[in-house]
């Protein structure tokens, strides 16, 4: 486990990719845009670039089958709270799933969230995707508030 380089960005991206289209039945609002994914690998850069942002890779034999992306978000400072973390991005490719991967990435991210010195992360999980509720929920997360939505 490590922190991407420049050098694994189309990887990062590709697997970033899969991880969406793998949301994307789960509710429309996961569909990604047909020209987003070149889009992409100037977003990977500019989270490389944010000292409150990292991306955590898995490599297994040269090979990166999981990424996960987190980040520090600050409050106003008129919340006792004013830091909290979230990991906004967790995937693993299909093949190399329950093989602990997606564990020692969790791990890696909230080891450096603490080397930051924040005490809280969050993750948005869907509601129709059962293996991500059941993956976090047996890492200790819980319910904090609903996101509610409509369409117009």
């Amino acid at each position: 486990m490590r922190r991407a380089a420049a050098r694994d960005l189309d990887r990062v991206a590709a697997l970033w990719t899969a991880i969406t289209r793998h949301h994307e039945p789960l509710e429309p609002v996961f569909r990604m845009r047909a020209d987003a994914e070149r889009e992409l690998i100037e977003l990977l850069r500019a989270v490389q670039r944010d000292p409150d942002a990292a991306i955590f890779v898995y490599e297994e034999q040269g090979d990166l089958p999981g990424l996960c992306i987190v980040r520090i978000d600050r409050s106003p400072p008129i919340m006792e709270e004013t830091e909290r973390a979230e990991i906004t991005d967790l995937g693993v490719r299909a093949d190399v799933r329950r093989r602990g991967v997606g564990s020692a990435l969790v791990a890696r991210a909230l080891a450096w969230i603490k080397e930051n010195g924040v005490g809280r992360v969050e993750v948005q999980v869907s509601v129709a995707n059962r293996e991500g509720q059941a993956f976090w929920r047996a890492r200790g997360f819980g319910n904090l508030m609903d996101v509610l939505h409509k369409r117009l």
